[in-house]
């Protein structure tokens, strides 16, 4: 039996965009009713905890400076809309792509093997919300979807080439997300935001993601966004494939407005 050690999962870079378009009304006044979003941002991921994909089990304990050593690509767009400051959408699509490689794994009869591995994730979170305004803030009652879906190749192979063992593993699942999200000024410049979800899935036994940080308004047109963000899944179709970890870490972002 081999003991491969590879985190079978990671998110590293992401990537967002923020817009906003006018509507003209009648007699050629500006009637603002939606106001969209993109942001362009970046994060260091810690992932822990543990993963099986088909008969390995193997446990995740990453840090960014792995995950930067291990990338191919990896990107996040991330656009939102909120029409007359009252219903809203929310889209999220993270990508990574990433590969690794090693020359002393065990095989079945403890010949030394080399080993690569070749994972590719996209995770899609599109949420609808509803927004309410308080004196301190205003409070978004959100629900929706988070879509995963992942490919994980592994070979095993001899020094001189020769194939001993090759994996193909494709797996999707949806998770059904509630959740709330907080915005309240602090200043002309600055803001706080706040969001929190959970739920479940068919496979899923429980996943949760929180966001918290401020925002700073550079202009009229852009904003930076300074935030930690964790997500937690604990998903497993008992059948070739399992993933349960924390996977957070802070990030920074920019956007723009228009």
């Amino acid at each position: 039996m081999m003991n491969l050690r590879f985190p079978p999962l990671m998110i590293v870079l992401t990537i967002s965009i923020l817009s906003s378009s006018h509507v003209m009304a009648s007699e050629g006044e500006i009637d603002k009713h939606w106001n969209h979003s993109i942001e362009l941002y970046g994060q260091a991921l810690n992932i822990r905890g543990d993963s099986t994909v088909g008969d390995l089990s193997t446990s995740v304990d990453v840090d960014p400076r792995f995950i930067m050593d291990h990338i191919d690509i990896g990107a996040m767009l991330r656009l939102q809309g909120v029409y007359e400051n009252n219903w809203g959408y929310y889209i999220d699509y993270a990508y990574m792509k990433l590969s690794g490689k090693s020359d002393a794994v065990l095989g079945t009869d403890l010949s030394i093997l080399n080993a690569k591995l070749d994972i590719r994730q996209g995770v899609l979170e599109a949420k609808a919300f509803k927004r309410y305004q308080y004196e301190h803030g205003t409070l978004d009652y959100m629900f929706g979807i988070r879509w995963w879906d992942n490919d994980i190749e592994s070979s095993l192979y001899t020094n001189n080439g020769i194939i001993d063992n090759n994996k193909n593993l494709k797996v999707d699942w949806i998770d059904y997300l509630i959740g709330i999200r907080y915005i309240t000024e602090l200043s002309q410049h600055w803001a706080f935001h706040f969001s929190l979800d959970a739920g479940v899935g068919s496979d899923t036994d429980f996943t949760s993601s929180i966001q918290t940080g401020v925002r700073y308004t550079i202009n009229e047109w852009s904003d930076m966004n300074i935030a930690y963000k964790s997500t937690w899944v604990d998903y497993d179709n008992q059948d070739d494939f399992a993933y349960n970890t924390a996977t957070q870490g802070f990030l920074i972002g920019f956007a723009v407005h228009f």
